[in-house]
């Protein structure tokens, strides 16, 4: 179905929807939703897309998600849409449009149809980054967060070039970009500023060095002790790589569970 406006949208079982606003400067929303009798909504959030091989939409997660009870909302990013070399884009939107309040806007709406209550944000590297951000975003939601990039600055640089230079042409550079847009960009700037019981479980591969030392040591220093910051650390393997299946279930079994445990005295013994 195709909506011009979030407020338009009707749930009606499995059903992509598309939100395509009469503004041409405003991004299209584009989502696939699958409605269960649930108390909870999961959202499933992508990372970087190979553009030679998926064309947008993208919506991830579906093989893994598959069977569950809860009901399951996948976003694709539409800010990835704005150039044909963006493979990620971090759900950030553009000066127009601020794709983390729209989605908030969206989900909720999603999320009373569907009878659910609870909200959870699914989401392994960039995608990681938006559950985080967007958990930041709507107060009483958990975002659950794998090997996450917090920082686009952080991140390695032809992608933070690349992104400022085709998602925010106006701006000098991505220096320029954070300076901006600062908590759109960077959820260190984004915590700065959150609510002190914003939910979170965030699960880092300690052999992703990079992610480690420039990502989660950081972010895990700014939240660390907070009522709402859970933190999982293990190793999978010697780079970025989504987790096992089974791991992923257990985490996100966890935290539809309602029950958030504190981290091992193993995982408190890596921490800062």
């Amino acid at each position: 179905m195709v909506w011009t406006s979030v407020a338009d949208l009707r749930v009606d079982g499995r059903q992509r929807h598309i939100v395509k606003p009469e503004d041409e400067h405003r991004l299209t929303l584009d989502v696939l939703l699958e409605p269960r009798d649930s108390d909870t909504l999961i959202v499933a959030l992508h990372g970087a897309l190979n553009r030679d091989v998926y064309t947008p939409p993208r919506f991830e997660w579906m093989g893994t998600l598959a069977g569950r009870k809860e009901s399951v909302l996948f976003l694709s990013d539409p800010t990835i849409t704005l150039s044909e070399r963006l493979r990620l884009a971090w759900y950030v939107g553009n000066a127009s449009d601020n794709i983390p309040e729209r989605y908030a806007q969206l989900i909720r709406t999603a999320a009373v149809q569907c009878g659910a209550t609870r909200v959870l944000f699914f989401g392994f590297s960039g995608g990681g980054f938006a559950a985080l951000s967007l958990a930041a975003v709507m107060p009483g939601s958990i975002g659950i967060a794998f090997s996450p990039q917090t920082s686009i600055g952080s991140y390695y640089e032809q992608f933070s070039d690349m992104f400022a230079e085709d998602v925010f042409p106006e701006c000098r550079d991505y220096a320029d970009v954070e300076a901006t847009y600062g908590s759109r960009v960077s959820l260190l700037a984004r915590y700065a500023n959150a609510a002190p019981d914003t939910t979170f479980l965030y699960a880092q591969n300690t052999g992703d060095t990079h992610h480690m030392r420039r990502h989660y040591e950081p972010f895990r220093e700014l939240t660390e002790g907070r009522a709402g910051a859970h933190f999982r650390l293990r190793e999978d393997s010697d780079g970025h790589t989504v987790p096992p299946k089974e791991y992923l279930l257990e985490i996100l079994d966890e935290c539809a569970s309602g029950d958030l445990q504190p981290a091992s005295p193993r995982e408190a013994s890596l921490s800062l």
